[in-house]
């Protein structure tokens, strides 16, 4: 599974969606968009097939959440067994009840092994007693080197039936006048590889117009966490950890050369991008491209140096949660850190996005 550069390259389809059709056109559209074959940036390798998922909104709200490692409560250096069903927990209680949640991976901390994945499913209960479809990307442990991939769909509900996804973990999902793109960042996104083409050719058919674009994969695309290794104190202070932060890979630097072109060429779209990798919480915007990782899910702790562009500033571990709500006016974003000694939470971080042809028509 290789890792290697990409080219940048890409360009706009014009579309017209008015407002009050868009739930509907958006799904036409792009689905049309991957089966009429769009011209392709490379003819060695066809384009893989992949899911393309429709998720009508009903409260407009989701959460995203990741590096959860679920496994033994005992490997308490690992992951924090309380925090992680903890945040579970507030998920399914937020109000109004999210649509969907997104888990930004290492969902497992070893893939390839049913006792996590039965561990897994007993924790994540409340999400489905709640009705909330979970919707995955692949982390490094989710794959275990390979071994876990064939299977790892086949654990969440709203995915298991799609068997293309045994081989190609990337998918789109479209949720009102919003797309995602659900990466696979254990590959890369190289214009001749299957990945590659999926992906040009699902932002070449982005409708000039599309309010909003959510890009969600394992590695982050920024981030800057302290690298080198560190210590922190795990399993309720009795034991230590130490951990190994993780810089920004050549395959994802390259990938935000694609999408700040994809920004340029798409003024009237909001493009995030959602992360994890890096057990913590941090936010940046460049060019116009908010970045968000969230990995503090569960997973040990890692120690971010907190960089003068880094909107949050908190230090130590943030175990946390994000909840996302759309309607006619834009995008609320809020982050909610737990508070490990009490159990309890706060919003320690928040924005606002304003839909930017709303704007527009405005002046």
């Amino acid at each position: 599974m290789s890792r290697r550069s990409i080219s940048p390259q890409n360009s706009g389809i014009p579309g017209h969606r008015p407002y009050l059709i868009r739930y509907s056109f958006p799904a036409i559209f792009l689905v049309a968009a991957v089966l009429c074959a769009l011209p392709v940036y490379s003819q060695s390798q066809p384009a893989a097939a992949s899911p393309a998922i429709t998720v009508t909104p009903g409260t407009r709200t989701f959460v995203v959440w990741g590096d959860i490692r679920f496994t033994d409560p005992a490997e308490c250096d690992k992951s924090d067994p309380d925090a992680r069903q903890t945040i579970v927990q507030a998920i399914a209680n937020v109000d109004p009840r999210p649509d969907l949640a997104i888990l930004t991976g290492d969902v497992v901390y070893h893939g390839h092994d049913s006792r996590d994945w039965e561990i897994f499913d007993k924790q994540t209960k409340p999400l489905r007693d709640a009705k909330i479809k979970v919707f995955p990307v692949l982390g490094n442990h989710d794959v275990d080197g390979g071994s876990g991939r064939p299977d790892f769909f086949k654990h969440f509900a709203d995915l298991k039936n799609y068997s293309e996804l045994a081989k190609s973990g990337w998918y789109s999902m479209i949720y009102g006048d919003s797309l995602f793109l659900m990466l696979d960042s254990q590959l890369d996104y190289r214009v001749d590889s299957p990945q590659g083409i999926w992906l040009h050719n699902m932002l070449k058919g982005v409708p000039d117009d599309l309010e909003f674009l959510f890009i969600v994969l394992h590695h982050p695309v920024v981030s800057r966490a302290s690298t080198g290794l560190g210590r922190t104190r795990v399993c309720k202070g009795q034991k230590t950890a130490f951990v190994a932060p993780h810089g920004v890979d050549d395959n994802e630097r390259n990938l935000k050369s694609i999408l700040e072109d994809f920004s340029q060429s798409h003024p009237l779209t909001r493009l995030l991008v959602f992360s994890g990798h890096n057990h913590n919480y941090e936010r940046y915007v460049e060019k116009r491209i908010t970045y968000v990782v969230s990995g503090g899910g569960g997973a040990t702790p890692y120690l971010v140096r907190r960089d003068p562009g880094d909107a949050y500033r908190d230090s130590g571990p943030t175990f946390h949660y994000c909840k996302i709500s759309i309607d006619d006016k834009g995008l609320a974003f809020a982050m909610f850190k737990l508070n490990t000694q009490d159990g309890s939470w706060k919003q320690s971080d928040s924005f606002q996005l304003p839909r930017l042809s709303k704007a527009l028509s405005q002046q």
